[in-house]
């Protein structure tokens, strides 16, 4: 035999080790996976990265939500949206942007709930934060629940349990323990 033969030998035994030690390996950090055996159609459920839902109001975009990823259930029609932002529309533009960690969104009510600590702030320097906040389809208004704090102009802040507004944050109600504080830029 000649060095090159020999030498291709080796080198083909080296690679077979390796490919062998590689599958041992590999099934080690694995474990051992089974396939479940429920019968799911990829019909009743869909995952989706880098989305954007709209709603319109007689033509014009009323509200728009952007979401890094979802998760959309056929069979309930709801989906859970993750890290998302969205913005509300007055005479195409911009009045009202919000950003949650998580929310869900109901496609037969056209109903979005943002959780986890939702905040949003208007054109009209007004900010607001709360555990929930939420919207429903068409409707002109917006609900928010627990720890709700809206700062107007860093001069008027209320703090109370729930309050509903509208878009430009017109119409503003809170309710259950409110407490609201004035404070002086002098």
């Amino acid at each position: 035999m000649t060095k090159k033969i020999i030498f291709s030998l080796v080198l083909l035994a080296i690679f077979g080790i390796l490919s062998i030690w590689a599958f041992v390996i590999s099934k080690n950090i694995m474990g051992d996976t089974q396939v479940s055996g429920k019968n799911t159609s990829s019909e009743e459920q869909i995952t989706m990265q880098e989305l954007i839902i709209t709603e319109t109001k007689e033509g014009k975009k009323f509200w728009e939500v952007y979401a890094d990823t979802g998760r959309f259930d056929k069979e309930t029609e709801k989906a859970v949206l993750n890290n998302i932002s969205a913005n509300f529309y007055k005479k195409e533009e911009v009045v009202l942007s919000v950003a949650a960690p998580v929310a869900e969104y109901d496609s037969e009510k056209k109903e979005i709930r943002l959780k986890g600590g939702a905040e949003g702030a208007n054109n009209k320097d007004i900010y607001i934060k709360a555990d929930e906040i939420c919207w429903t389809g068409s409707k002109d208004e917006i609900r928010a629940k627990g720890n709700v704090k809206i700062i107007r102009n860093d001069q008027v802040m209320t703090v109370s349990d729930e309050s509903s507004f509208d878009t430009d944050f017109t119409n503003l109600k809170i309710s259950g323990d409110a407490n609201t504080y004035v404070f002086s830029l002098h």
